[in-house]
């Protein structure tokens, strides 16, 4: 969903995105800095296809985008602002989003387990905790999760452009449909 656009180096809200009540609000109720500073977070917390969102884990994102946007990294979102994000969420939402959403948030757990995995680990009896043949066979089939993550992913994409816009009212560009070059 285009919220933005960019003109003469600067950040314009679209007339699209003021029709959304919970966008609206934002704007309304703050001077343009602070109202692109919110609208900035919600859409870096909440499109899919954010680059933060692509590359950090859910535990990090919010940390992060609050850092980058509110200059604060315990920025805690006042109700409005977490309005407008589920609103923004909610539009974007599709059975297949929800799919890679989970899967997303499968992987962020794999990553974290495998990067805890001490085989030197121990318990009381002396055996390994991590017994390296799992740890192995965990590593083997990565290949396989990155394949139907990207699978997952190339779906959403797929489902986002069924039409002649996409959800959220954006529409295509000519590299997003073959029959437009």
């Amino acid at each position: 969903m285009n919220l933005f656009e960019f003109k003469n180096h600067k950040v314009i809200i679209t007339p699209q995105a003021l029709l959304i009540p919970e966008f609206k609000t934002i704007w309304d109720n703050k001077d343009e800095d602070v109202a692109i500073k919110e609208l900035s977070y919600v859409y870096f917390i909440a499109d899919y296809n954010s680059p933060y969102a692509l590359s950090l884990s859910p535990e990090a994102l919010a940390e992060i985008v609050a850092k980058d946007f509110m200059k604060d990294v315990n920025y805690d979102p006042p109700p409005h602002v977490q309005e407008a994000i589920n609103k923004y969420k909610s539009l974007q939402e599709t059975p297949a989003m929800h799919l890679l959403d989970a899967s997303l948030i499968t992987v962020h757990n794999l990553i974290t387990y495998l990067k805890s995995v001490d085989l030197q680990e121990r318990d009381k009896g002396g055996k390994p905790i991590y017994k390296p043949n799992d740890v192995v066979s965990a590593l083997s089939k990565i290949g396989n999760v990155v394949e139907s993550l990207t699978k997952v992913r190339e779906q959403v994409e797929k489902e986002q452009t069924k039409t002649g816009t996409l959800r959220g009212q954006r529409m295509k560009g000519n590299r997003e449909d073959p029959k437009m070059k």
